[in-house]
This record gives structure tokens, C-alpha cells and sequence, in this order.
């Protein structure tokens, strides 16, 4: 894998060093771990807004008045 280098002679296409290419796959690594984890998150959510939604249906009230209070 290649680096775009700017010096002031122009630019330069340089070869990425071993640790520069491990770091790379670390990075690549958690950008993976971080999207799976935003995507937990707001799968939580929408359950937790669900299991909300059930309960205070549970509890008599309608659609029109769960609306008013989580908001949606």
C-alpha cells in the first residue's frame, strides 16, 4: 500500500511502513467496532421505545396519548 507524500520538490508516492500498515488495520478495526456498537445503540433505543409504547398501552392509555408522551 501506498502514501501520498507533498514535499516541496512535489509529491510522492511512498510505500507504508510496517507500522504505518498495522495502524492502518487497527484503525479499520475499530472504525468496524465502533459502527456495530452505534448500531446496538440504537437498536436499544428503538426496543427500549417499544417496550414503552407496550406498557403504557398496557396501561389503557391510546395511541394518540403515547404519542403526546414519548414524543413521537
Amino acid at each position: 500500500m501506498k502514501k501520498l507524500v507533498i514535499t516541496p520538490e512535489g509529491e510522492k508516492l511512498l510505500d507504508l511502513t510496517a507500522e504505518e500498515l498495522a495502524q492502518k488495520e487497527l484503525d479499520i478495526i475499530q472504525a468496524e467496532a465502533d459502527k456495530l456498537a452505534k448500531e446496538q445503540e440504537e437498536a436499544n433505543k428503538l426496543a427500549k421505545k417499544e417496550s414503552v409504547k407496550a406498557k403504557l398501552s398496557a396501561l389503557g392509555l391510546d395511541e394518540e396519548e403515547i404519542k403526546a408522551i414519548i414524543g413521537i
